[in-house]
């Protein structure tokens, strides 16, 4: 929710300015250029995931949809990487228990080669067959264990948004 009301009154605060470009006053004295904690950086899911395959720890990549500015410079390129972590992994289950799959986004390269920190979370669950066991058990009894959720499979290009969770300088070549 603060995020939402940051976005929102960062849109107030300057209505003409893209969702990209950051306010101009923040640079630094020695020439390069801070992150503007809490803006939004936009993403695109690099490789298909799905809760049959996926473990906790496993990372995740992305890649920058767009060149973000602050002012008229660029300290996040598009195409730059970005990466993540599966926070959990549920495989589909008998009884009709869908798969389940959550994701941190934690970190994207700057235009100087430091990692900048993200923070956004997201999370899918399987469709749950839950209905459609009981039916089984009252009708088939012990078949009902045969009965299984689907999978969570989140395909490659999906896009993400992830915020800037610092304030770091940021070398840049004008």
């Amino acid at each position: 929710r603060r995020v939402l009301f940051r976005s929102i009154l960062g849109m107030m605060r300057n209505p003409g300015q893209p969702a990209n470009v950051a306010p101009a006053n923040s640079t630094s004295s020695s020439g390069g250029v801070k992150t503007p904690d809490g803006e939004k950086v936009r993403l695109i899911l690099g490789d298909d995931i799905s809760s049959a395959h996926a473990n906790r720890g496993d990372r995740v990549s992305f890649t920058v949809s767009e060149d973000f500015k602050v002012g008229d410079a660029v300290i996040i390129s598009k195409g730059a990487s970005a990466s993540g972590t599966i926070t959990e992994a549920k495989k589909k289950g008998m009884l009709g228990q869908g798969g389940r799959l959550l994701m941190s986004i934690d970190q994207v390269k700057a235009v100087d080669g430091q990692n900048v920190r993200l923070r956004a979370t997201s999370g899918r669950e399987g469709d749950d067959k839950l209905g459609k066991t009981i039916a089984v058990a009252v009708l088939a009894g012990p078949f009902a264990l045969l009965v299984k959720g689907k999978d969570v499979v989140v395909t490659k290009g999906t896009e993400y948004t992830a915020y800037i969770d610092e304030n770091r300088e940021i070398g840049v070549t004008k």
